[in-house]
C-alpha cells in the first residue's frame, strides 16, 4: 500500500464538496471520474449545461462556505447489499463486497474507497485553478487546497 500524501485527504474532502454543489446546482450533471496527484485534483462532470461560463468564484465561495460550518466527515463500511438501493454502485466491481461511504454529515453522502478529513476545517481553502471542455458535454474542473 502507497503512502499518502498530504493533501490527498483535503483534496478528496473537497471534491466530494464540490460536486454535490455541481450536481444540486446544474440540473442533470454527473460526476464521471476524479482524479488526483500530490497538488491538484481533476473532477470531470457531464453536463448538458456549458460549464465553461459559471462563475468559478461562486462555486469557490460556496465550497469554502461549506468547508468552515466544520462538518463532521464519517467514513463507514456497509454490506454492498445494504447500500446498493441508496447508491449507484455501478463503477463499483461487483465482487467487492464491502462498500465505503464517506458521510460530510448534513451535506452529503457517497461511496468512496479513498482518504478523507475527520472535519470539513482541515480541508482550509478550496481553489478552482480552471474548467475546460474535455468533450461533447464534458468538463474537467482543477482544483487545489491551501
Amino acid at each position: 500500500m502507497g503512502q499518502i500524501k498530504p493533501n490527498q485527504g483535503r483534496l478528496q474532502t473537497g471534491e466530494h464538496i464540490l460536486a454535490k454543489i455541481i450536481e444540486d446546482k446544474f440540473p442533470g450533471s454527473r460526476v464521471i471520474i476524479v482524479s488526483f496527484d500530490e497538488e491538484k485534483g481533476r473532477l470531470d462532470v457531464s453536463s448538458p449545461i456549458d460549464l465553461r461560463g459559471v462563475s468559478l468564484e461562486e462555486l469557490e465561495k460556496e465550497t469554502d462556505e461549506i468547508i468552515n460550518k466544520g462538518l463532521e466527515v464519517k467514513k463507514t463500511i456497509f454490506k454492498r447489499e445494504e447500500v446498493e438501493k441508496e447508491f449507484n454502485l455501478s463503477k463499483i466491481p461487483e465482487n467487492v463486497k464491502e462498500i465505503r461511504i464517506v458521510d460530510i454529515v448534513g451535506f452529503d453522502k457517497r461511496p468512496c474507497k479513498d482518504p478523507h478529513v475527520n472535519n470539513t476545517k482541515e480541508i482550509g481553502y478550496f481553489k478552482i485553478i480552471k474548467v475546460e471542455r474535455k468533450g461533447k458535454d464534458r468538463y474537467r474542473f482543477e482544483f487545489e487546497v491551501r
